[in-house]
């Protein structure tokens, strides 16, 4: 081991770390964590990344543990620094990924007492965060040391429960902070926690069995989750034995033909009289955040039925306003207890209804789509189709995120997107950090106010060369021309959509990317082909900022609506 802190808390925390499987750490410049920096700097197991920008920094931490689902470092000096990992620790905290903030700090007697970048830190991230812990400064009793290995490990451990999540350590230093020693002198001994399967009673199988032999129409809607192949295999199962409708989104990584993945597609083409037969009498529910807006507009509006959520720890999550029961186990768990209970299989009516419908429209929106003229949507069509097999996709907020959900899903890719607090802050750094530690192709898909706002996601030590970015500039917020509320208001363009006339052609230059442009589909295209020819970091602006978007998109409902009643 080269030369690390001589502080013992700092060697402490990078070695019991370390030992319990830690891998990567983000860092921000500055001086109050320089032992925490040293240290993890002089680990061999830890590979380190620096991110100037904090709030950027928790982002591409975020995206990193996004792909290897293991708790990631991050680290920085005292004061504001800390307070801007906020967004990314609460989409984190919403979204189940791992992450364990370390944020280096004065030593209390410090805080409010005049002392330069000294605030009240403790505790700072409380309301998003699965632990909130603080060592013991210059620990040097016997019980100090071991508690502090106490408070590391069960950071590690939480973040790692039945729900994943970020843990925030503040770390008081007292100077010197720049003294080094040659290796480390700790030992700390790791706590090891060994999961079980939470799995409710036989009997309690047995009555929801029961219910679901009963009910007429059950409905399955999925939420955001990693690609999981066992679990899609059950609802497969599960679809064929209890006549089940299962939706999912992009963002659910289930692909199959068990599965509808196109909600809004779906429920904008309906009458009054095809919604109704379609709400369910049993909902089920799992996962994280949903998309659509309209699929819970609907059934908080209509449902009346029992809405079973599934948990691991059981939290009451009752988006639709109809929460009767919630089952404490993994999905996995839930799906395959049921059906191993399952003798007689029921006759295939509800679901296979609406898999045909779906199929219909999916091909009467294939027809709409290639008499779609040159608009964001028909961009979103030559995109998604040209992505690179077995890639992954990380899906920017806002528009961007429901114009893809619009399309049929890719079972070759995997899909990601911050949909747990769903800001626009941090797509692009997100989106770096995955690519940073990805064997295959990243491609963000991010609209331009994103990506204009997450210019600093680009400045990293991290390795770019996977990263492929697709920024759709139509000009501003286009979301709010296509949302009721301010499309109808003399401040659209100013206060809600933000218009501009920014570009990223500089943006690319400043930092050494290669930069495309497209402004009409035929030249989209050909660009499209030569993004993925590149063997670094590249990104393609694709202009719309002169195109009606909300009309065509409206456009589009409208013939679907209208194609699907001529039916």
């Amino acid at each position: 081991m080269n030369q690390t802190s001589e502080k013992r808390e700092a060697q402490l925390t990078v070695d019991l770390l370390a030992r319990q499987g830690m891998r990567h750490a983000v860092i921000s410049p500055g001086s109050r964590h320089a032992p925490l920096t040293l240290s993890f700097h002089a680990h061999p197991s830890i590979t380190c990344y620096v991110v100037p920008d904090e709030r950027a920094a928790a982002y591409f931490a975020l995206g990193i543990a996004q792909l290897t689902r293991t708790a990631v470092a991050l680290v920085c000096t005292s004061g504001t620094a800390a307070m801007n990992y906020g967004p990314a620790l609460a989409e984190a905290f919403y979204q189940e990924v791992p992450l364990i903030a370390l944020t280096a700090d004065r030593p209390k007697e410090w805080v409010d007492q005049g002392d330069g970048q000294t605030i009240r830190q403790l505790g700072l991230h409380l309301l998003h965060t699965l632990g909130s812990f603080e060592l013991h400064t210059a620990a040097s009793h016997p019980d100090e040391q071991r508690n502090n290995e106490r408070i590391i490990n069960a950071a590690w451990n939480i973040a790692h429960g039945h729900v994943k999540g970020p843990v925030h350590v503040n770390v008081p230093f007292r100077e010197p902070l720049y003294g080094v020693t040659q290796g480390s002198a700790s030992d700390p001994t790791p706590i090891h926690r060994h999961l079980g399967e939470p799995m409710p009673t036989d009997a309690t199988f047995q009555l929801l069995n029961q219910r679901l032999l009963s009910a007429s129409k059950v409905m399955v809607i999925a939420g955001m989750g990693h690609p999981d192949a066992d679990l899609n295999e059950a609802l497969s199962v599960f679809h064929q034995g209890f006549d089940a409708l299962i939706f999912t989104e992009t963002g659910a990584n289930l692909p199959g033909d068990h599965c509808m993945a196109s909600i809004d597609r779906l429920l904008m083409a309906l009458d009054d009289e095809a919604t109704e037969a379609l709400i369910p009498e049993i909902l089920i529910t799992f996962g994280s955040n949903i998309v659509s807006k309209k699929i819970k507009a609907l059934l908080r509006k209509q449902f009346r039925g029992e809405h079973w959520h599934i948990d691991p720890a059981g939290r009451p999550l009752d988006t639709f306003n109809a929460l009767t029961d919630v089952v404490q186990t993994s999905p996995r768990g839930f799906f395959d207890r049921l059906n191993a209970g399952m003798v007689n299989p029921k006759p295939a009516t509800y679901s296979t209804k609406w898999l045909q419908i779906d199929r219909q429209l999916a091909e009467v929106y294939k027809g709409i789509l290639e008499q779609t003229p040159w608009s964001d949507l028909s961009a979103f069509k030559y995109v998604l189709s040209a992505l690179p097999p077995n890639s992954i996709l990380q899906m920017g907020n806002s528009s961007v995120v429901r114009y893809i959900q619009l399309f049929d899903m890719r079972p070759d890719l995997v899909y990601y997107g911050n949909r747990g607090t769903s800001g626009i802050d941090g797509c692009t750094a997100t989106a770096s950090g995955m690519a940073a530690v990805a064997d295959k192709t990243v491609t963000l898909i991010t609209g331009d106010i994103a990506f204009l706002y997450d210019v600093n996601g680009l400045w990293h030590s991290g390795n770019r060369d996977q990263l492929r970015i697709v920024l759709i500039n139509n000009g501003g917020g286009n979301i709010f021309k296509i949302i009721d509320g301010p499309s109808s208001s003399d401040a659209l363009e100013r206060y809600f959509e933000a218009r501009h006339q920014h570009t990223g052609a500089h943006i690319a230059r400043h930092f050494g990317i290669a930069y495309l442009e497209a402004h009409s589909e035929d030249e989209l295209a050909t660009r499209l082909q030569q993004l993925y020819a590149e063997q670094r970091c590249a990104l393609l602006e694709i202009h719309t900022e002169d195109v009606p978007n909300e009309d065509v998109l409206k456009s589009m409902f409208k013939s679907l609506k209208h194609r699907y009643e001529q039916r």
